[in-house]
């Protein structure tokens, strides 16, 4: 068997690794990256230059060299230590729906919130996970630029280490919010600008705002979302998404906050897509699906996944119209 302690070790390491890169180049290029022009929506070379920036599949999926440097310094690092390891790594893995098996398998995201690194806001972090048998064992996500780092091993607790390795972790819970009135959330629009898309977020984000909600966020950042509600500081998130549409959150996104929010006490919940529409569901967070659900509680859980029922029933029928 997998030593665990040895593989969070190394996970801690590699993404602390990853995070001085980040570190480096923002400070390096000032608040002023600059976007060049791609004359093509794919990317086929990888970037050279940290201010080097191209599109993915959509133009609001950002791609830096600094994503590329991150991954291959985390992808080194990982294989050093156990060079039998497979690993499922965004940049490398692209567009492609991937597979997941019973090996030891590594889950890489060297910056998860590109845009926001693109623009100097400071919401981007460094997310590994290590699964076997298709479990998530350990999740790390470290976010540089306040020297958090979020960690959790299967059936050990989450904790929160800040101010380097050396620091003490401390145990971090979810939180005990119950009632949409006292709640803050974050929803994600995506990359998805088809209208169909636009007026299913905003219709649902109406409806949100009309339940009495204490407030909205926005992250940009699937690992932060989930951190933030493992440690108590959102109340629930979620992202929308599908293989069939092409665009939501991937394995690498949110295999290491699923296992956050179940070692603090949170619930996760699977959204998938019925003719195109939500269907939320019981069942949790699907590894090899393209969306992400997670509250502290049950209670509020059910009730956001009612408000996005409701919401997606008004969506067809204004379309229908």
């Amino acid at each position: 068997s997998v030593d665990l302690t040895r593989v969070l070790q190394v996970a801690q390491e590699a993404a602390r690794l990853a995070g001085q890169v980040i570190l480096q180049a923002s400070s390096a290029n000032g608040g002023n990256l600059q976007q060049q022009p791609a004359s093509s929506t794919t990317v086929t070379t990888t970037a050279t230059t940290a201010d080097n920036i191209h599109t993915k599949t959509h133009t609001t999926d950002l791609v830096t060299a600094t994503d590329y440097q991150c991954e291959e310094l985390i992808s080194q690092h990982v294989q050093h230590h156990f060079p039998s390891h497979a690993v499922i790594a965004e940049e490398s893995s692209g567009s492609d729906k991937y597979t997941l098996t019973d090996q030891p398998t590594w889950t890489i995201d060297p910056i998860d919130g590109t845009t926001n690194f693109v623009h100097q806001l400071k919401l981007s972090c460094v997310i590994v996970s290590f699964l076997q048998d298709q479990q998530v064992k350990v999740g790390v996500v470290y976010h540089p630029y306040s020297d958090e780092l979020f960690f959790a091993v299967q059936g050990q607790g989450a904790f929160l280490q800040t101010g380097g390795p050396n620091a003490v972790p401390v145990p971090i819970r979810v939180s005990t919010t119950t009632e949409l009135g006292q709640a803050v959330v974050s929803m994600e629009p995506g990359y998805g600008r088809e209208p169909a898309r636009v007026a299913r977020f905003c219709a649902l984000q109406q409806r949100v705002l009309n339940s009495g909600v204490r407030n909205l966020r926005m992250l940009g950042t699937t690992g932060l979302n989930l951190a933030h509600v493992a440690c108590g500081r959102l109340d629930a998130a979620w992202e929308e998404g599908s293989w069939k549409s092409g665009v939501g959150a991937k394995i690498w996104d949110f295999a290491a906050g699923r296992l956050l929010i179940h070692e603090a006490g949170g619930v996760t919940r699977d959204l998938e897509y019925d003719n195109n529409l939500l269907s939320p569901n019981n069942q949790e967070l699907h590894l090899l699906k393209r969306s992400f659900f997670a509250a502290g509680t049950a209670e509020l859980s059910q009730s956001l996944m009612e408000l996005i029922a409701v919401s997606d029933e008004t969506t067809e029928e204004t379309q229908k119209s």
